[in-house]
């Protein structure tokens, strides 16, 4: 049992001061006004929540992927080598835990492929149970379009032959049946499905998916009762491959085949219309919103006040692609709200609003436990910020809220605590030494890019390719 007395306290619903929270067994037990003034200068809100991020072991601009567009960045991926699992796993969750995230979802469409699936799943879950996060794991699937969406000869007809040979070892390998894949996220599920990780399934994208896989996937998540994590219409590319290929509307489609429900989470939605919109809302889905992923790959502004009107609940997420690509989840709350509160004197969506993506309703996404209020029988996910170091100014009283969305950083975070459990405090993660795993994965990725010479050359071409691809469908300006 820990008592945890803060001079200011608050989530997505009310504001309090002075208040007392008493943690037992990994459970708020009681949230009391405070006997006595605080002697620490804290403020407590519920831990927040990542609903929708593939945990990459370090920043993909150190392989040249900054601000390409999505469908040229997936290529550059293929640079990093594989490392071990847990390894890679311990870094990307280590900085989630710094940056104020007590949850993250994990969209795990690039396997190392060192050992089995249910193997490599196992160890990542370790490396979440060592850091101290909860996750929900989504097993990535597909069955085609392995290059560009839709024929890919007409771009590798462009290439060399000595590019062309490379391209197709890396990217045309074959694909599991679908009864195969099913079966994975099962075997995944009992390997390592338990009270901190939910298994879920996890098709990379419509454009990667055949209708068999959908209506497969739309099938098991009935039977099984498992959620479902997806892409949706993330940049302008995969919206005119779904126009063209579902002319009587992809979403539509989806709600027919029964994969639209309250167990379906959506990642992005930057080019959903408002009568998706709608559907989405009315089937109960989530839509994980991923900003500054949208912007570093410029996907496009995401209709985030609209996706509200429509009645969509909606949660944050960072896909390993925070402003600063540090897994900042404070400052990844603040551009959201930034972007999408309305201009002026109109306003579109309030602090609390955006607090409730980050705190509610991305639990929803993980299949969380009750979670994200300060309140009794919610789960003890809690971070705590220094109020001082907040207001280091101090020149008069400032609602920490305002402040917070004014200027919180992962350099405020005093303590981060996970049913119960402190995971980090004052800036460091406890019993990982972070610093350590992050030069050990240079070293190895290092040596992967000078084994991946072939690569580096073949990547300009390809692009160039696939350029002309998109282009050609959308035309050039």
């Amino acid at each position: 049992m820990r008592q945890i007395t803060a001079s200011h306290a608050f989530d997505a619903r009310r504001s309090l001061g002075d208040t007392t929270l008493t943690v037992d067994g990994g459970m708020i037990a009681a949230v009391e006004a405070a006997a006595s003034p605080p002697q620490d200068d804290i403020v407590v809100l519920p831990a927040l929540v990542n609903a929708h991020d593939h945990a990459r072991p370090i920043r993909t601009s150190s392989v040249g992927g900054f601000a390409r567009p999505l469908e040229q960045w997936l290529h550059r991926l293929a640079l990093f080598a594989p490392v071990d699992p847990y390894l890679a796993t311990l870094a990307p969750l280590g900085r989630a835990a710094l940056g104020g995230q007590g949850a993250v979802m994990i969209h795990h469409v690039r396997p190392m492929g060192l050992t089995d699936l249910p193997t490599e799943a196992a160890a990542m879950a370790r490396a979440a149970r060592d850091v101290g996060v909860r996750i929900a794991f989504g097993v990535g699937m597909r069955d085609q379009n392995p290059l560009v969406y839709g024929d890919h000869a007409p771009v590798l007809d462009e290439l060399d032959p000595v590019s062309r040979a490379e391209i197709e070892a890396r990217y045309l390998a074959p694909m599991l049946p679908i009864a195969e894949q099913i079966a994975r996220v099962d075997a995944v599920a009992e390997a390592i499905a338990g009270p901190i990780v939910d298994v879920q399934y996890a098709p990379n994208g419509p454009q990667w998916g055949s209708d068999a896989l959908w209506e497969a996937i739309a099938e098991a998540s009935a039977r099984t009762g498992r959620r479902v994590t997806t892409h949706l219409f993330e940049t302008k590319y995969q919206r005119d491959w779904a126009d063209r290929t579902y002319p009587d509307g992809l979403v539509k489609h989806w709600k027919e085949i029964g994969l639209l429900s309250p167990r379906l989470t959506l990642a992005h939605c930057v080019w959903a219309r408002p009568d998706e919109l709608e559907m989405i809302a009315e089937a109960g889905c989530v839509i994980a919103s991923n900003t500054s992923s949208n912007l570093a790959l410029r996907s496009g502004l995401a209709p985030v006040a609209e996706m509200v009107r429509r009645g969509c609940k909606v949660a944050l997420g960072v896909d390993g692609q925070a402003f600063d690509e540090d897994d900042d989840a404070l400052r990844e709350l603040r551009l959201l709200w930034s972007l999408h509160s309305g201009w002026g004197f109109d306003t579109e969506l309030s602090p609390r609003d955006v607090l409730a993506m980050a705190l509610e309703n991305g639990r929803i996404a993980l299949g969380a436990p009750p979670g994200g209020q300060l309140a009794e029988g919610q789960a003890a996910d809690l971070l705590i910020l220094d109020r001082a170091a907040l207001d280091e100014d101090a020149l008069m009283p400032v609602d920490p809220l305002e402040l917070m969305f004014a200027r919180a950083n992962r350099r405020h975070i005093r303590e981060l605590i996970v049913a119960g459990r402190t995971i980090v405090s004052h800036g460091r993660v406890q019993g990982v030494d972070l610093d350590a795993v992050h030069d050990e994965l240079r070293g190895i990725y290092r040596s992967g890019i000078a084994q991946r010479a072939g690569l580096v050359a073949a990547l300009p071409p390809l692009e160039r390719a696939v350029r002309n691809h998109y282009l050609s469908r959308l035309g050039c300006c």
